[in-house]
């Protein structure tokens, strides 16, 4: 009985000693980024029969394991990558607002100004400072086009970098949360199936840092493999398994860097907006789909209507000479230089078409996508999805879109498309054509000139023009439209990112309530862990006095 008491008083200390090693351990950790707060497992050891009863052989511990709500990690994942996603919308969502509404880089002053000089040409015709205002203005007005276009576009190249950059960070995660899978499986392997609680740990804190970047879906597989979901279901990794990331062309926007998953084959996955819904990456997309390239679009097409309206009214009048009027901005053929269908990359017919533009009131603020089934065209607006068999004049629902497409030589192929844009880059290149004074075409009539004013008072009249945009706007309630479009976008986003803070601390309170080191109750562990220690000890100590007592009896 002496020698089973001083086994059982045995395992009593190994226990204590566990409890307080897994205790020191915690409190060592708690201030390491994603470690969980550890606990020790303990159950009663096998029963021995003895002297007609069953008799307790001590203690044992079971397994060390930490502690987590799998529900609130999962849910400080998904509020964190939203956050994530919100932080990157509205950092360049706000950038871009203010960019568009900024007085000093925005178009409104510098439309106002320019119709504010026409009107008072048409006010004195003859007076050539009147004139030199006038054009001096329209370079002004074409020059704040180019700047808020070439703004714009740094944005756009800040983004694509912004991507390749993310993907690469991505990737960084994706290898070494790998490799930790495999380092847990040989660990719990040669453990005997035994948690490795601190790799697990480490592993799942990398999660949290990939999860910033894009939104995942850990999935802990029956075999106790460990795998990682992104977009529609695709693998970034399993187990010690990675798939790779790119960097690739948007092959619908090719100013434009989508991120891609690299298959067999030399294949790539291109991830779409729709696919990645959360973290940096997935906020980059959604602000470069819903912000800056509408933004682009809308200010390429202002600059393509307002420099071929101007024009046309332009080319009707008689300058100082009594010459007929030529283009006061670059001609509207050249801002439109990419509406010509470009065959797309992957294309197997040589089938060619040619587009030309008949009402530039109608042009939209999208590019376009003609394509091929191998028995119909269908004609796409990119800028909504909205789709509609492709005809000589271009529609969409039936409504006009401003151009017409016409058919050449060669033949298509199923699979084959092709890319028409409008309006892409007018802003960026429209310029004033005229120096002279004597050549703005203020006059209706050669007679009249140089005292008649009636064009330009039609030239001024176009600042009210409702018309003008698509049929329903003037030139500056368009521009307004972008302005308000792009704040409204950007205070949104600052909402979501206030939203989304609060329900990440939320979250994350929740999950350290479990999972977290609580250095009181990590203290009041020691003391019991301590008592139970001594108390053993003690045992040992009368299981000890015992057995000598025994022996003292058979001398």
């Amino acid at each position: 009985m002496a020698t089973g008491t001083l086994g059982i008083a045995l395992t009593g200390l190994a226990a204590a000693q566990a409890g307080i090693r897994t205790t020191e351990h915690n409190i060592s950790n708690i201030n390491t980024a994603g470690f969980r707060r550890q606990e020790v497992d303990y159950s009663a050891r096998k029963p021995e029969f003895a002297a007609g009863a069953l008799f307790g052989t001590g203690v044992g511990v079971s397994t060390v394991r930490n502690l987590y709500s799998q529900f609130q990690d999962s849910q400080v994942l998904l509020d964190q990558a939203q956050l994530s996603r919100s932080e990157a919308y509205a950092a360049q969502a706000s950038q871009i607002d203010t960019l568009a509404g900024n007085a000093n880089s925005g178009l409104t002053s510098a439309l106002d100004a320019f119709f504010s000089a026409t009107q008072t040409v048409a006010t004195d015709p003859t007076s050539n400072a009147a004139r030199q205002v006038m054009l001096s203005s329209g370079r002004n007005l074409a020059s704040r086009f180019n700047t808020l276009s070439s703004a714009l576009d740094d944005i756009r190249v800040d983004t694509n970098r912004e991507v390749a950059s993310t993907v690469a960070r991505i990737n960084t995660y994706a290898s070494q949360i790998g490799q930790l899978g495999g380092n847990i499986a040989r660990a719990e392997a040669m453990a005997g199936g035994q948690p490795a609680n601190d790799l697990r740990d480490q592993r799942d804190q990398l999660v949290s840092e990939l999860n910033k970047l894009i939104n995942v879906v850990p999935v802990q597989q029956g075999d106790g493999t460990f795998s990682l979901f992104i977009g529609n279901g695709q693998p970034l990794v399993r187990g010690s398994g990675v798939t790779k990331m790119s960097s690739v062309v948007d092959p619908t926007r090719p100013e434009f860097d989508v991120p891609a998953l690299d298959q067999a084959g030399g294949n790539t996955l291109t991830l779409t907006t729709s696919m990645v819904t959360g973290g940096k990456l997935g906020g980059l997309l959604a602000v470069r789909d819903a912000v800056l390239q509408p933004a682009m679009q809308e200010l390429d097409r202002l600059a393509l209507v307002f420099s071929a309206q101007f024009n046309a009214q332009h080319g009707s009048g008689f300058d100082k000479l009594g010459t007929a009027g030529t283009d006061f901005f670059t001609a509207a053929t050249t801002l439109s230089q990419f509406v010509q269908p470009a065959a797309q990359t992957g294309n197997t017919g040589n089938q060619v078409f040619t587009a030309a533009i008949t009402d530039y009131t109608e042009i939209q603020a999208s590019d376009y996508e003609l394509s091929y089934d191998g028995a119909s065209y269908t004609l796409t607006r990119l800028s909504d999805g909205a789709s509609s068999p492709a005809a000589a004049v271009a529609t969409i629902n039936g409504v006009s879109q401003g151009f017409t497409l016409t058919a050449g030589a060669g033949t298509a192929q199923a699979g084959d498309r092709w890319l028409i844009r409008p309006s892409h880059g007018a802003s960026g290149t429209v310029s004033t054509l005229l120096s002279d004074p004597n050549r703005v075409a203020a006059s209706s009539s050669s007679a009249g000139s140089p005292g008649d004013n009636a064009n330009a008072l039609l030239l001024a009249d176009l600042q009210t023009l409702s018309t003008a945009i698509n049929g329903t706007d003037t030139f500056s309630s368009a521009y307004a439209q972008l302005i308000s479009r792009t704040a409204t976008l950007a205070s949104e986003a600052d909402i979501n990112v206030a939203a989304y803070e609060t329900l990440t601390s939320q979250a994350r309170v929740a999950q350290q309530s479990i999972s977290g080191v609580n250095l009181d109750e990590e203290a009041a562990n020691l003391i019991r862990f301590q008592q139970a220690y001594q108390a053993s000890a003690k045992a040992m100590q009368v299981a000890s006095s015992l057995f000598d007592e025994l022996i003292g009896m058979l001398r």
